[in-house]
């Protein structure tokens, strides 16, 4: 990872490697988890970056914008823009929308900044990373973190709050450590707190309704 600047790395982006291995990009997930958990992260993005937050109305869970200057990237600026056209949607809303096209869409953005290879089969989704040390970074450090017992930064946190709330690190946590885990996500401010407990909503009803 020599001359790789990891300092500052997308929410999504990270997801996206931890949900797929490391060297063939296989999907850890069944892809409707792992599309509710990009589309999670994508919202995630927009409210670490204070466009939005989350507020209540008529009952419901909302989104709330903030921020309406469009952001520089090409993927966030898209779901900032369809959150300010429908203001009246419920968070959960919002979470099914994404899903249909995140994996997809977040798998774009990482080709577009070198970070994954192209499908090499024209019909084939699966794409690998360009680095394999980049690609498990993001699940290495948080495994480590947790190793230690070292506070994990807010990113991080809802990294880590957003595999669980897919079933996704019972896969690739090393140390299942629920007061670890416990403990990451009560320390994040209420929004995000509420983002990952609507993921894990929306993947339950996602679950049941397969059965």
């Amino acid at each position: 990872m020599v001359g790789v600047d990891l300092s500052r790395t997308r929410l999504a982006n990270d997801l996206f490697f931890v949900m797929h291995d490391n060297a063939t990009g296989r999907m850890r997930l069944h892809a409707r988890l792992t599309g509710l958990g990009l589309a999670a992260a994508i919202l995630g993005e927009l409210m670490l970056a204070g466009r939005t937050t989350v507020g209540l109305a008529a009952g419901q869970i909302r989104l709330v914008v903030l921020d309406a200057a469009p952001p520089g990237d090409a993927l966030t600026r898209t779901a900032l823009d369809h959150i300010i056209a429908e203001p009246s949607h419920r968070f959960h809303t919002w979470l099914q929308f994404l899903a249909r096209t995140a994996i997809a869409d977040v798998a774009a953005r990482m080709t577009a900044d070198g970070l994954l290879r192209p499908p090499s089969r024209r019909l084939s989704r699966r794409q690998a990373p360009v680095d394999v040390n980049i690609a498990a970074w993001p699940g290495g450090r948080v495994n480590l973190a947790i190793q230690r017992h070292e506070p994990l930064s807010v990113q991080d946190s809802v990294l880590l709050g957003l595999l669980a709330a897919t079933g996704g690190s019972q896969l690739v946590l090393w140390d299942q450590n629920p007061r670890y885990l416990s403990d990451s996500i009560t320390a994040l401010p209420a929004p995000l707190q509420e983002l990952i407990a609507q993921t894990e909503a929306a993947v339950g009803g996602s679950i049941i309704s397969r059965r």
